[in-house]
C-alpha cells in the first residue's frame, strides 16, 4: 500500500523539512491536489513557506518547539481506499492533549470528495472521544450534499441520483488504541452509510466494513508546538 512519510526527523530548518518531503513516494493516482493539500497543512505546522497554484501559505515561529512532558503526538500518513486520503494531525502535549486531524479525500473532478477539520481531547483515564469539527463536500455548486458535526454527531443531507431527499443522523468516535509505545487513533463512524450510498459519498472512515485506524508518532519536539 503506497503511503506519503514525512522526514523523520519533524524539528530541525525548512531545508531539513523540504528534503524530507522529496523522499516521498506517491502512487500514480495521488493527484496535485492532495500534495497541495499535504503542503498546505504542512506549512501551517512547521514555519516553512508553501506556493500552489491558487495562493501561498506562510507562518512563523518564534520559539523553540517544545512539546509536554508526555511528548507530542503526530499523525501524517495516507491511505488508498477507497481513494487516496491524506490523514494529518497533532496534539502538542501527548495522546491526552487537545488534537486536530484534517482527513482531505481525492477522487474524480465530479465525485463528491469531503474534507474534515476535526478537534477533540480524551478525557482522563478515557480511550474515546466525539470530535467536534467542520466538514466541506466539493464539489460544493450544484451538489446540494451537506455534512456537519457536533460533538459526534454527524448530519448527512442531500439530493439523490433520483431527486429524492436523503437525510440520515450518525455517529463518529476516535479511540485511542494500539499500544502505549505504539499509539493509533481509529475513527469510527456508523449510521450514515445507506445515505452515503445513495448519494454517492465515499466515507474515508470505512474501508471494506471496518474502521480506518492510522498510526501515531510520539516525538520529543514537534516545530509549531
Amino acid at each position: 500500500m503506497p503511503r506519503i512519510k514525512g522526514s523523520e526527523r519533524l524539528s530541525g530548518n525548512c531545508q531539513d523539512r523540504d528534503r524530507g518531503r522529496r523522499v516521498v513516494v506517491v502512487s500514480a493516482c495521488a493527484s496535485a491536489r492532495v500534495l497541495a493539500a499535504i503542503g498546505v497543512v504542512a506549512v501551517a505546522l512547521t514555519g516553512c513557506s508553501s506556493t500552489t497554484s491558487a495562493h501561498t501559505v506562510t507562518t512563523t515561529n518564534s520559539h523553540t518547539p517544545a512539546c509536554g512532558s508526555s511528548g507530542c503526538a503526530v499523525v501524517n500518513t495516507v491511505r488508498t481506499t477507497p481513494r487516496v486520503t491524506v490523514f494529518y494531525g497533532a496534539s502538542c502535549s501527548g495522546v491526552y492533549g487537545a488534537w486536530f486531524l484534517n482527513v482531505v479525500e481525492e477522487g474524480p473532478n465530479d465525485a463528491l470528495r469531503p474534507a474534515y477539520s476535526l478537534r477533540w481531547s480524551f478525557s482522563p483515564r478515557s480511550h474515546v472521544a466525539r470530535p467536534d469539527g467542520t466538514v466541506t463536500v466539493a464539489p460544493n455548486s450544484g451538489s446540494g450534499v451537506t455534512l456537519t458535526l457536533q460533538q459526534g454527531v454527524l448530519t448527512l443531507q442531500g439530493t439523490g441520483s433520483g431527486g429524492a431527499s436523503v437525510t440520515a443522523v450518525g455517529t463518529l468516535l476516535v479511540k485511542l488504541t494500539g499500544r502505549a509505545s505504539a499509539p493509533t487513533l481509529t475513527l469510527v463512524e456508523s449510521g450514515l452509510q445507506g445515505a452515503e450510498t445513495a448519494l454517492g459519498l465515499l466515507s474515508p472512515f470505512i474501508v471494506n466494513g471496518r474502521s480506518t485506524t492510522v498510526p501515531v508518532k510520539l516525538r520529543h519536539q514537534f516545530t509549531g508546538c
